[in-house]
């Protein structure tokens, strides 16, 4: 029986979207919410994911993670920019958030 790996997303306090959760997708699964300033984990299989957080029509970009057996690994979310980048969640969706190591 293999080992799983703990894949761990926190999202920072921001004013943007603060009472909305953030729909985390793993391989193109929905498999949880996070919230603003909180933290949520998930045991995965080792080995190649995609990676991406949602809500409503915007995203993250998806990113590409690889977890060794037994492995914890944590990202960071939240809203890119304030007030003056707001453009993005009607232009540009999928930059409207991020997503990244921490």
């Amino acid at each position: 029986m293999s080992e799983r790996s703990l894949l761990t997303i926190k999202r920072i306090h921001h004013y943007r979207d603060t009472i909305r959760g953030y729909s985390v997708r793993v391989d193109g699964q929905s498999v949880g919410v996070v919230k603003n300033d909180k933290q949520v984990s998930f045991e995965v299989a080792p080995g190649e994911h995609s990676v991406q957080v949602r809500l409503m029509w915007i995203a993250s970009p998806t990113i590409s993670v690889s977890l060794e057996e037994g492995q914890d690994l944590h990202l960071e979310t939240g809203p890119n920019g304030g007030v003056l980048q707001a453009w993005r969640i009607y232009f540009a969706p999928r930059t409207a958030m991020f997503l990244r190591a921490s």
